[in-house]
């Protein structure tokens, strides 16, 4: 249970700074790579968003908070680094 919800938080790490990188590519209009970025960013969300709702309820709110917080600390150290 503990790997599981340690490999969701670096999944949640990873595609937030997925998103930061795709928000810049829109921002400064390159569409290949924010297209790209679009694509990998659904197919990780669908993929993680499955896991999850394979779990029991109980389980399923642990991988949330993991999912969560690995997306908030992916968010402060996109914003740190910028």
């Amino acid at each position: 249970m503990i790997t599981k919800l340690l490999l969701i938080f670096i999944a949640g790490f990873v595609i937030d700074l997925l998103i930061t990188k795709y928000t810049s590519d829109v921002a400064q209009k390159r569409i290949w790579r924010a297209t790209l970025f679009s694509g990998l960013i659904t197919v990780a969300n669908f993929l993680l968003l499955t896991v999850i709702l394979k779990d029991s309820v109980t389980d399923g709110v642990y991988s949330i908070m993991a999912f969560a917080s690995g997306n908030s600390l992916g968010t402060f150290f996109a914003m740190r680094k910028a």
